[in-house]
C-alpha cells in the first residue's frame, strides 16, 4: 500500500476527492439514503474491505496487486467522504449517496487497472535487475508477478542473499521461491540464453578468421620478404659479377696497351738502332773513302810540283758539298712537309701516362732540330694529342706536358725558345676512332705545325 501511496498517490487523491465531492452532492441533489438499512450498509461496506484485506494475504502476485490497488482506492474515497461530510453536518448521523461514490471509485479503479497497473511489473523488473547484476548473476533469471519476484532453485546459494537484497527493493511485496521460472521469463530467459550462444560463436568465428586472415598475412610479408632477399642476393652478385669483369676488361685492355707500347718502344729502339747503325757504317765508308782519295791524292802529287794547290780546292769542293747538305729550306711549306715526313717515319713516344721522353725517340728529335734550325724566319707550334681513355682534364694537362718536354728538347739542341710554341690539344683532334687499341694509340702523337 505504501508503495502505491508514493508512486501512484495521483489515483488515491482522485479518490480521495471523489469522497469529499460525493455526500456534498448528495445533499445538493437530495439523493436520498435507506435509513433503515443505513447501518446495514455501512457493516456489510466494512465487511468487504476486511475480507479484501484478507484475501490479500492468501493470494499473490497480480491478484494481490489488483485487491491492493481497489482497497487502496476504497480508502481513499472513505476518507474523502469522512471529510466531505463534515462540513455540511451530515457526519456522524449518516453519508447521503455514498453508494454513487462507490461506483465511481470502482471505475478509478477499473481505469487504473487498464492504464497504469501494467507499468508496476516492468517498473520493479527493471530495478530488481539491477540489484541481481550487481550480485554477479544473471538479470534475466527471476521474474516479477504483481509486486511479488519468483527467484528460481538453481541459483543456489546465491538464492538467500538475493531473497534480501530484492527484498529491500521499493515496491517488493514479497520474495518467492520456485522450482523454475515458466511463461515470459522462462521464454526472455531462454532467448538470452540463445543469443549469448549466437554471439559467442559469431565472436569465435570473427576471431578465428582474424587469426586466420593475420597468419596469412604474417605468410605473405615472409614470402615477400624472401623474394625481396634473393632479388637483393641476386643483384649484388649481378652487380659484383659486372665489376669483376669491368675490371678484368680494364687489366686487360691496360695489358695490351701496355704491350703495344712495349712492342713499338722495342720497334723504335730497334730502328733508332739500325739506323744508327747504318749511319756508322756509312760514315766508316765515307771516312774510308775519304781517306783513300786522300791517299791517291797523296800518291798523284808526288811527281808534280803544283800539286799543293790541289788541297784547297779539293776543301773547296768539301766546303760546298757540306754546305749543300745544311742549306736553308726555302718555303714554309717545304718545312712542314719534312717535319710531317720525319714524324710519320719515326713517332716520337712516351713513358706510359707521363710526359717523359722514350729513349728510343731522342735520335728524330734530333733529326728534328736539325730540319727546323734551317725552315724560314716562322714558329713553330708543338701540338700535344691524347687518346680519350681517362678523364678530359688529365687528358689535356698530359698532351700540353708532352708538348713541352718535346719543345724543351728542341730547345736544348738550339733552336731558340720563342721559335716554339708547345699547345696540348688532349683527346679533341683524334686521327681515328678510340674504340680499339691502334685507334688509341694513333691518337697519341706529337704534330709540328709550320705557322
Amino acid at each position: 500500500m505504501l508503495y502505491l501511496l508514493t508512486h501512484y498517490w495521483i489515483w488515491l487523491a482522485v479518490a480521495f476527492a471523489v469522497g469529499v465531492v460525493t455526500p456534498l452532492l448528495a445533499q445538493k441533489l437530495g439523493w436520498a439514503a435507506d435509513l433503515e438499512n443505513y447501518w446495514l450498509q455501512r457493516i456489510g461496506v466494512v465487511l468487504a474491505i476486511v475480507v479484501v484485506v484478507i484475501v490479500m494475504q492468501l493470494v499473490s502476485g497480480r491478484p494481490e496487486l489488483m485487491l491492493e490497488a481497489a482497497a487502496g482506492l476504497v480508502a481513499a474515497y472513505i476518507v474523502g467522504g469522512i471529510a466531505g461530510g463534515i462540513a455540511p453536518g451530515l457526519l456522524p448521523a449518516r453519508f447521503e449517496g455514498w453508494w454513487v461514490g462507490l461506483f465511481a471509485t470502482g471505475l478509478i479503479w477499473l481505469v487504473f487497472s487498464i492504464t497504469t497497473m501494467p507499468k508496476v511489473e516492468p517498473d520493479l523488473r527493471e530495478r530488481v535487475a539491477e540489484v541481481v547484476k550487481s550480485a554477479g548473476a544473471d538479470p534475466l533469471n527471476f521474474d516479477v508477478s504483481g509486486r511479488d519476484v519468483l527467484l528460481p532453485d538453481d541459483l543456489g546459494a546465491k538464492r538467500a542473499v538475493l531473497s534480501e537484497q530484492i527484498g529491500q527493493v521499493k515496491g517488493v511485496r514479497l520474495v518467492s521461491e520456485v522450482e523454475e521460472l515458466s511463461g515470459a521469463a522462462l521464454a526472455a530467459k531462454t532467448v538470452a540464453r540463445l543469443q549469448a550462444e549466437v554471439a559467442a560463436k559469431a565472436e569465435a568465428d570473427a576471431k578465428a578468421k582474424a587469426e586466420a586472415e593475420a597468419r596469412e598475412a604474417v605468410e605473405k610479408a615472409a614470402v615477400a620478404k624472401a623474394a625481396k632477399d634473393t632479388a637483393a642476393k641476386q643483384a649484388a652478385a649481378k652487380a659484383k659479377a659486372d665489376a669483376e669483369a669491368k675490371e678484368a676488361a680494364a687489366k686487360e685492355a691496360a695489358a695490351k696497351e701496355a704491350a703495344e707500347i712495349a712492342a713499338k718502344e722495342a720497334a723504335a729502339k730497334e730502328a733508332a738502332a739500325k739506323e744508327a747503325a747504318a749511319k756508322e757504317a756509312a760514315a766508316k765508308e765515307a771516312a774510308a773513302k775519304e781517306a783513300a782519295a786522300k791517299s791517291a791524292a797523296a800518291e798523284e802529287a808526288k811527281p808534280a810540283a803544283v800539286a799543293p794547290p790541289a788541297a784547297p780546292a779539293a776543301a773547296a769542293a768539301t766546303r760546298t758539298a757540306d754546305a749543300a747538305g745544311t742549306a736553308s729550306i726555302p718555303s714554309v711549306e717545304a718545312c712542314q712537309s719534312k717535319l710531317s715526313t720525319l714524324v710519320a717515319a719515326q713517332k716520337i713516344n712516351f713513358m706510359r701516362g707521363s710526359a717523359e721522353i722514350a729513349q728510343a725517340s731522342l735520335p728524330v728529335l734530333k733529326q728534328l732540330a736539325e730540319v727546323i734550325a734551317h725552315c724560314p724566319a716562322a714558329t713553330i707550334e708543338v701540338a700535344g694529342h691524347t687518346d680519350a681513355a681517362g678523364k678530359k682534364a688529365a687528358n689535356e694537362a698530359l698532351s700540353k706536358r708532352r708538348a713541352e718536354a718535346v719543345a724543351d728538347n728542341l730547345t736544348k739542341a738550339g733552336i731558340g725558345s720563342a721559335k716554339l710554341t708547345a699547345v696540348g690539344y688532349g683527346a679533341s683532334k683524334p686521327l681515328a676512332a678510340n674504340d680499339s687499341a691502334d685507334g688509341r694509340a694513333k691518337n697519341r702523337r706529337i704534330e709540328f705545325v709550320v705557322k
